[in-house]
């Protein structure tokens, strides 16, 4: 099972936002390609809107739903 997790609690995340990343996460779920590798440390990603974006870091088993500064900064680490 795929587990949705928000990153930082303090962020505001919208009830819309947190629907559409649980149907891309129904999505993956039933075979769908909704992520992409990132090339640099192999962690998966998807987009959620022009500001949010999900990350896993351990193949999809976990996804954390964060704000694209985070994501920015979590990909560089």
């Amino acid at each position: 099972m795929t587990e949705l997790l928000d990153f930082n609690p303090r962020q505001h995340i919208t009830p819309a936002v947190r629907r559409k990343a649980m149907g891309m996460v129904n999505s993956l779920e039933s075979g769908q390609k909704v992520c992409k590798r990132l090339d640099v440390k192999g962690y998966l990603k998807i987009d959620i809107g022009p500001f949010w974006r999900m990350i896993s870091k351990d193949g999809g088993h976990r996804w954390f739903l964060m704000n694209h500064e985070t994501y920015n900064r979590e990909i560089r680490k």
